[in-house]
Order: structure tokens, then sequence, then C-alpha cells
């Protein structure tokens, strides 16, 4: 940029600020008068607005003395006479619009709506909207409310309400309404502006001129007062508007005026303009002299500049005519030539320096891409792409050899870890084929213990015709702490238990198949349910130094009468199927989990199986059985499959292998959560 151009935008910038200060402390001037005016208008526009409704409601207030005061219209609001009613109105000066506009309501203690005359709105707003419930109870205790209140989205009303003591000693509270139509128009009056009533959502209520206030598109805050200027078709309009209250002293709503300012504002925005224009205008001429001066002074300079240029672009050759001369452009000749002298050493010099890099750079870079040659792919590739970087001339101002160094630097590391990358993984190699062959191992030894655990369960059923039974157990993992059992404790009882033992894995089984051998082994001398389970407790809660323990429900049935006697330790209570599908729970027992506490008093409870009812028993595998968005299984839907499959003459088996089908498509191929277990017993009565 040339120096005469940096003086004429210095001087500019000063103009510039000059102005931009005046500008500012006009603008900040009119911004604070435009402020005090707000606050005027906004105070000004809501005492108005207030004694304009205090004026609205003292005429309420007047009526509603008035007829507390008429014993004929109180007796016609007790007898719920309303030809009465509008008679008594009209003998005390009430006058009631039949199409609109005013209501009178009376309602009475129960908050029953004993009398309405009139209508209010162009909803047609009815008495139990003037009034929520809590403000009629206070209104109807004695409390008196007077003032606005909106009943609708799209109505606001003034309203006087107060109580109205009845013949024989009732009470009842009277409610005088009125639209806001009519303040609306006596503010607008006064103010000489198109008013409009606005809710709390921005919707119009009520307006002096609707048309003008939609087509100028007005959008206000109605919380806070508003002044501003609204631009609408050629006119310029002022906009005050502030918020009201209602009879609860909330914000229900905002009254905006709208008024006709064109004539005041064009002036005022014309003079701002003019005298916008004049500064600006000013400004440039002072602009262009000065630079048109500042161009005359230093065109000397210019060849001199010239020549600068010429020697940067190294050409040589420029000169500067008027060495000879004893002023600036002489001493500015002469500093010339020497430059021009310097700068060809300079060239000669770097020149020779740039072709020794240049056989040194070949040099190296044909010794790094031979060593790049031995590292693996990946380590290659960003050898050669910083080698190729460094061809294509990136980072000009960086010293190549430097470069060229640091390149080898990455070389270095990259072979130092590539090395040590490989020895890692020999090792880690080693140790996986040593931790593999373990896993086999252990993997054939868990498939035995789980074909193990599946030989202990029951596979034959008895042989009697007076009971049927089926059970099917399938492991979350390759063995499980879920077990089933029954057996015949002699020729007329037969024993059936189901166990839930906590946890998943060898240790749930080794601890299931001991649950299992002590239960049965035990039950074959202890006759009853509640002393057996509580033989066992005690056996297992005195060495489970492990802290497992196991839910269990084990019963057994008498075969002449179908009478079950059981026990529930914890465990999901079963469900009682009959014979025509009805189903229903099972009572609990009320005893805790087997292996928690010793000395537990286990309790048993009986039944009574028709022939043809079964027991279905089951594990929490099934009910708390998760699909892809976490939703439990449920028993709902244990119900429903048990209501289709257990019932009747269906096949003993039919309900548990429907149960495990059901809950695997609810899975939706997800891993199982926990053991699956059920059994299924069914009474075929007495031989």
């Amino acid at each position: 940029m040339l120096l005469r151009t940096r003086i004429t935008l210095i001087v500019a910038l000063g103009f510039v600020l000059l102005v931009a200060v005046l500008g500012l402390g006009s603008y900040l001037s009119d911004r604070q008068d435009e402020k005090r005016f707000s606050e005027i208008a906004t105070l000004a526009q809501s005492a108005l607005w207030d004694e304009i409704v205090r004026g609205a409601t003292a005429d309420l207030v007047d009526e509603h003395g008035r007829l507390s005061a008429s014993d004929a219209f109180r007796n016609a609001a007790l007898a719920r006479d309303r030809t009465a009613a509008t008679a008594a109105l009209t003998t005390e000066g009430v006058a009631i619009d039949q199409n609109g506009g005013e209501i009178v309501a009376v309602i009475g203690a129960n908050r029953d709506p004993l009398m309405v005359v009139g209508s209010l709105g162009k909803d047609q707003i009815t008495m139990q909207a003037l009034l929520d419930a809590g403000t009629l109870d206070r209104v109807i205790a004695g409390s008196r409310i007077n003032g606005l209140r909106q009943v609708s989205a799209s109505e606001v009303i003034i309203l006087a309400a107060g109580p109205l003591n009845l013949p024989g000693g009732g009470r009842a509270a009277l409610l005088l309404a009125r639209g806001a139509q009519g303040p609306l128009q006596r503010f607008a009056d006064q103010t000489g502006s198109a008013a409009t009533l606005v809710t709390l959502r921005g919707r119009v209520v009520a307006s002096t001129d609707a048309e003008l206030w939609q087509h100028a598109g007005i959008t206000l805050a109605p919380r806070s007062p508003t002044v501003e200027q609204v631009d609408y078709d050629g006119r310029l309009y002022s906009l005050v508007s502030v918020p009201i209250s209602d009879i609860t002293g909330g914000v229900t709503g905002a009254v905006a005026s709208l008024r006709d300012m064109t004539d005041t504002l064009s002036v005022s925005r014309f003079i701002s303009h003019a005298a916008l224009v004049g500064a600006v205008g000013l400004s440039l001429i002072g602009i262009i002299g000065l630079n048109f001066y500042l161009w005359r002074g230093f065109r000397p300079l210019e060849g001199a500049i010239n020549a600068m240029h010429a020697l940067a672009r190294g050409d040589l050759s420029a000169r500067l005519e008027g060495s000879g001369r004893r002023d600036e452009i002489g001493r500015i000749a002469e500093a010339i030539d020497t430059f021009r002298g310097n700068a060809q050493a300079l060239a000669d010099s770097r020149t020779q320096r740039e072709r020794i890099r240049r056989r040194q750079e070949s040099v190296i870079r044909t010794e790094l891409e031979g060593l790049a040659a031995s590292l693996d792919s990946v380590g290659r590739e960003g050898v050669l792409t910083l080698l190729s970087d460094l061809s294509a001339g990136e980072a000009p101002q960086e010293d190549p050899l430097r470069r060229l160094a640091g390149v080898m630097r990455d070389l270095s590391r990259r072979i130092v870890d590539q090395h040590q990358t490989l020895s890692s993984m020999v090792h880690e190699l080693r140790e996986a084929l040593v931790t593999k062959t373990k896993l086999a191992g252990l993997q054939q030894e868990l498939e035995i213990a789980r074909q193990v655990q599946l030989a202990i369960l029951p596979r034959d059923v008895p042989r009697d015709t007076r009971i049927e039974v089926n059970g099917l157990m399938t492991p979350a993992r390759e063995v499980g702490g879920d077990f089933f059992d029954y057996f015949m404790v002699d020729r007329n009882t037969m024993g059936f238990v189901i166990a839930d033992v906590s946890g998943k894995g060898v240790p749930a089984a080794l601890f299931m198949a001991i649950s299992r051998t002590l239960l049965k082994s035990t039950a074959l001398f202890e006759a009853s349910p509640a002393l057996c389970m509580r033989r066992i407790n005690d056996v297992l809660a005195s060495e489970n130094d492990q802290m497992l323990f196991v839910t269990m429900l084990y019963g057994i049935v008498d075969l002449r009468t179908g009478r079950v006697t059981y026990v529930n330790a914890g465990h999901n209570p079963p469900y009682r199927v009959t014979k025509d599908g009805e189903i229903t729970l099972v009572p609990p027992t009320g005893g805790m989990a087997v292996a928690v506490v010793e000395d537990f008093p286990y309790v048993e409870r009986e039944l009574r199986l028709a022939p043809g009812e079964t027991l279905f028993l089951f594990t929490d595998g099934v009910t708390e059985a998760f699909d892809p968005e976490d939703v439990a299984y449920g028993e709902d839907r244990l119900i429903e499959i048990l209501a289709t499959t257990c019932g009747g003459d269906r096949p003993i088996g039919a309900a548990a292998e429907a149960v495990v089908t059901s809950v695997r498509a609810f899975e939706q191929g997800l891993p199982p959560a926990d053991d699956l277990t059920c059994l299924a017993v069914r009474y075929r009565g007495p031989a």
C-alpha cells in the first residue's frame, strides 16, 4: 500500500471515528429519549387501562349491590325462576342483552347453577367457566372478586362476584360479567388509536380495528411492556403494549394501541438522514482533496519504488535515473546501485549452495528408500509418503536436509517398533496356544459335566395311571443350577420338587447336586414336606462358606385323593390349571430360601386336585427372560401359553415345550439370561 494511501486512510479513519463518535452520541441520546418516552407511554397506557377497567368494574359492583338488596331477585334466584329474575333485573335497572354481551349468574353453595340470565362472548361462555371451584368457594364464603378474567382461549371478561344471601338463610354466589369490548373501545377513543386485547399466547381477544392488526403482522411478548414503530402500507405507526392483570393478580395478556404517527416520524427520519448524508459527503470531499495533494508530493518517489520492485523480482538490470543528484532522490539511487551489486553476489552464492544441497539430498533419499524396503507394508508406505512429500516441495521454508534427518529418525523408530512388535506377537502366540489347549480341555470337561447333570434328572415317569408328570430343563451355560425331580415315596404317594440355585455355572451345578441328593434321601424317610425342608436347610446352611442358597418348592401328592401337601422356600408360586383351562396361582407358604438361615420354621399348606387338574411349576428363567429392548417375558405371557396348552386332555409335555419355544422366540436370539426349568404334574384321579 502506498504511503499516500496510508496517510489518506489514517485521515479517513479519523473522519470516520469523528463521525462515529458524534453519531454514537446522537444515537445514545435518541435511545435515552426513546427509553424515557417508552416508560412514560407504558405507564400512561397502563394507568389509563386500569382506570377504565376500574370504572367498568365499579358499574358491575354497583349492579351487584342493587341485586343483592332486591328481594324479588333473591326469591327468583332461589326458585330458579328465570322470568322473574329478568323482571327483577329490569326493575333494578340492570339491562341484559339476550343476544350476548352481559351475563348474570347465581351459583349455589354446592356449586349447583341456580340461574343464569344472558350469554357472553362469541363462544357463548356459560357460568361454569366464569370462576374456578376454589375462587367460587371463597366468594360463597363472603369474599368479593372484581376485575378481568380470561374464561377461554379467545374471551376476556370484566367480572364482579360476591355472596348473595338467599331467603331462608341460604347463601349463593352472584356473578356479573361483561365482555371487554366496551372498555377496549373507550381505551381506543381516549388514546386516539386502534386498540387490541391479546392473550398470553398472542391470540387476539378483541380489537377496534382487527383488519389493521392482522395485516400489520404484529407479534407481541404480552408479559413485557413494548414500545416500537411499525411500518405498514407506507404508513408509520407507534405500537405501545402493556401487560394486564386478572382477578388473581397474575398477567393474563396485554392491551396494545396502534397509532398513526406518519407525519411526526417522517420529519424526524428525514432530518436524521439528511444530517448523515451531509456528514458523509463533507468527509469524502476532504479525503479526496488530501489524496490528490499527497499524490503530487510523492510522485518523484514512484521511480525509486519501481526500481526496488524490479530488484526484488531478481531483475538486476534495473537502474534509477538521477544518481548524480544531491537530494533525497540521488541518495536513494546510490543505495539502489549498491544493493544491486550485493544482490548479484548473493545470487551466485545461493546457486552454488543449491547445487551441493540437491546432490546430498539425492544420495540420502536413495539410501532411505533402500532401508524402507525392509519394513512392513504400513511402515514402508509411511516412510515413502514422507519422502514423496519432501520431493513435492512441501514446507519450503524448512531446511530439506533437516527434513531428511527427520525421515531417518522416523525410519529408525519404525524399524525398532517393528522388531518389538514381532517379538511381542511371537510371545503372545505361544501363550495363546497354551491357553487354547487349556480351554479345549476345560470345554470338554464342562460338556461331560453337562451330560452328567442332565443324566441325573428323572427320565422314567411313574408307572401309575393315577398321575402324569413331565419335566424339562435348559441350562443357560454348559451346566446350570436349576433342577427338578419326582419320585414315589410309597405306592400311594409321589413326591415332586423344583429348585433354582443362586448363581450359574459350575458352583451352582455342584450345589444343585448336593441339594437334590439331600432332598431325595430325606424325603423317603420324612413324610412332612415342612420338616423335610427344615432338615435340608439346617444341613446346607451349617457349612455354606460360598454363601449360596437355593429356592425350592417340594410337595407330595396322595394319589388316592388328589391331596397335595407342599412347602415353598422362596420359589416362584406354581399355577393350578383346571381341566377347563381356568388358571389360578397356588398360595405361597411364606418360606425363606434354603441355606440362608438355620432353624427356619417352614410351614406347609394343602390343596386338593380334581381329576384332570394340573400343577405347572417353573423357575425364574421363564418370567425373567428379556428381549433386545430389555422387556421381561413376565407372567402374563406365561399364563397365555398355559391357557392354550395345559388344560383338558392335552399331552402333559405340551405345556413345557410350548413355554420354552415361546421364551426363545421372545428373546430373539439373545443369549439366555438364566437356566429355564418347567415341571408339570397332572392328577388323573383314583384308579
